[in-house]
């Protein structure tokens, strides 16, 4: 800034040692506001570093995509000064970015905001534009590359004057995935200061982006794996999972609730003559009959192998059983030219005395679908009492065999972590795990069941934070209190995707035969086999790989920890099994 003096009480031009004098208050009064500015911006920081720890432990915490946006929203106004914040997401791939979390803004202001696709926008986000990742420009500068639909949406209302001065100009940061895909944006205005942020503000702001592109990601991840969990990999539709409770939830809501379920009639016939590819596609043929015969609020299902049902909300048992009949038609017209005969036996249940229940309906039903079975395959049956009662006594009169329903349990892919490297990690385990379990000489079905417990092994890992996971440097006793949580976290994972053998594997892959490991502290014969299998995989994987805090070891060196860990941290049977196949020529090690 600038001082002037006026009016002299002498009425003379100041000397020499006056002006120096002058020049002397005038250096002590910079050094005062240097010194006010330098702490007003380390208070700023301050803040800034509070406010992206409470995202991260909120993160952390497994709390809602819309908290953490509010918290990153919250914490640039607070930490860093803007007045007006708002995270703009595509509900779609290329759909138009609209606000989900603000601070700021009255419901009328964003009302008005605009609505771009990314395509529209993307202009303001090249390289050469950006400064520490975000994009700020002169008013000027963003309307040459913007539609003349977004010039006049908002104008900034806190603007300052000079060349420093916050002067209605744009100051916007792109939201990418870890493969570049665009996530979203956060558009940041009216400045406190009224002044131009500062690298240091736009690292901060950088860094609360990232914070919020890691919340959108992991929210993608997560609903990514409730599907998987919940949907049948094979037709799409739902599984098992919560298909009790989803009726019961029904029946409290609707009058009258009815429920199909469906056998394909002696498939097992159809993967015998033509193949497993075969039977998987008549399989996604039926599934899409199937959705093509419920209404919007009918529930198709997947229960298992051959078994489907079809929950219809406020259907009776006239309705549910004409629609089991235009099923069981649709499946003769779409499979009449079919080298294998391919028909569906459907029992049919509807709520009424005695059957108010999930449980009681299921049983009703099955109950009619083995009637169904019994007469000959290839028809609906609807559940009532009496007239079952007389087949099953007719069945047992003929000596009929009950037949078993099958089921399959569905593994499946849900593991794509924050990284690329963390994800070649898991591929990397699960191919050493199916190798060590195929030298210990175990049966095909086993062997790839611990594979997959490979690849699954750190999906617990999806809950802890960045911060942790990434930190280049060794962690402290509490980050690696918070570390040591990732066993339990994957092993309840799995647990509600109902692979309970594979949850209780991951659960234990990190305790020692010793007994040192943890989370449980277990020791020996303890420790399922399959989970020592994964420990030796996982610890020769890590060592053999680049870390963000330190480089990989050499293979030589790696084996000599595994040897020298046999017997206390590591199965010593399981350690000889994998020396053996790290010893083995190479032609027979890439066999197997």
């Amino acid at each position: 800034g600038i001082v002037s003096v006026d009016e002299p009480v002498s009425g003379r031009r100041p000397d020499a040692v006056q002006l120096e004098l002058v020049a002397l208050a005038c250096a002590h009064a910079a050094a005062a506001i240097e010194h006010a500015q330098a702490t007003a911006a380390a208070r700023r920081h301050s803040a800034a570093v509070e406010h992206l720890l409470r995202v991260s432990a909120r993160l952390g915490a497994g709390r809602s995509l819309d908290d953490v946006l509010a918290e990153v929203c919250a914490g640039i106004r607070d930490a860093l000064g803007f007045q007006k914040v708002t995270v703009c997401l595509p509900p779609a791939d290329d759909a138009p970015i609209a606000p989900r979390a603000w601070v700021g803004w009255t419901v009328e202001e964003l009302a008005a905001l605009f609505r771009p696709r990314y395509s529209q926008i993307a202009a303001l986000f090249v390289p050469e534009g950006l400064r520490e990742g975000c994009a700020l420009y002169e008013l000027e500068q963003a309307h040459a590359m913007l539609p003349a639909f977004m010039h006049d949406f908002y104008p900034s209302e806190r603007n300052g004057r000079g060349p420093q001065a916050w002067d209605r100009h744009w100051l916007v940061v792109p939201l990418y995935d870890r493969d570049g895909g665009f996530l979203g944006l956060i558009w940041a205005d009216e400045p406190e200061d009224r002044l131009l942020p500062t690298p240091e503000r736009l690292q901060a702001l950088r860094a609360f982006a990232n914070q919020a592109a890691t919340a959108v990601e992991s929210a993608g991840q997560l609903a990514g794996m409730r599907h998987l969990a919940e949907h049948d990999p094979l037709t799409g539709l739902r599984n098992r999972r919560g298909f009790r409770e989803g009726i019961d939830g029904h029946i409290a809501g609707a009058r009258a609730v009815s429920l199909l379920i469906c056998d394909l009639d002696n498939f097992k016939r159809v993967n015998d003559s033509l193949g497993h590819e075969a039977g998987d596609e008549v399989l996604a043929v039926f599934a899409a009959l199937l959705r093509e015969c419920a209404t919007r609020a009918d529930v198709p299902t997947r229960l298992g192998g051959e078994e489907f049902a079809l929950v219809l909300p406020g259907a009776g048992e006239a309705e549910a059983m004409a629609v089991a009949e235009r099923l069981r038609r649709a499946v003769h017209e779409r499979f009449a030219a079919h080298p294998a005969t391919v028909s569906v036996s459907i029992g049919v249940a509807s709520t009424g005395p005695g059957l108010g229940s999930a449980s009681a309906l299921m049983r009703a039903a099955n109950r009619a679908l083995y009637a169904a079975k019994h007469l000959g395959r290839d028809r609906c049956v609807a559940a009532h009492a009496e007239t079952l009662d007389m087949l099953d006594a007719v069945r047992e009169a003929d000596g009929s065999a009950r037949e078993q329903l099958a089921a399959a349990m569905l593994l499946a892919e849900t593991l794509d972590l924050r990284d690329v490297g963390t994800a070649r990690h898991s591929e990397t385990v699960g191919r050493y795990a199916e190798q060590i379990a195929r030298a210990m000489g175990w049966d095909p079905a086993r062997v790839a069941r611990v594979r997959a417990a490979g690849i699954l092994h750190d999906i617990g890992k999806l809950g802890i934070s960045d911060a942790i996971l990434h930190k280049p440097g060794r962690l402290d006793a509490a980050e690696w209190q918070e570390m040591e949580r990732h066993p339990e976290l994957g092993a309840r994972i799995l647990e509600h995707a109902n692979l309970r053998d594979i949850a209780s594997w991951v659960l234990a892959h990190h305790e020692r035969v010793d007994g040192a490991g943890y989370p449980r502290g277990i020791a020996g014969d303890e420790i399922p086999v399959e989970a020592r299998i994964l420990a030796v995989a996982d610890a020769y994987e890590a060592m053999t790989a680049d870390r963000p805090y330190r480089r990989a070891l050499p293979a030589a060196v790696a084996r000599e920890q595994l040897e020298a860990g046999a017997g206390t941290q590591f199965d010593a049977c399981v350690v000889a099994a994998f020396v053996a196949i790290l010893d083995a020529p190479p032609r027979v090690s890439a066999l197997r």
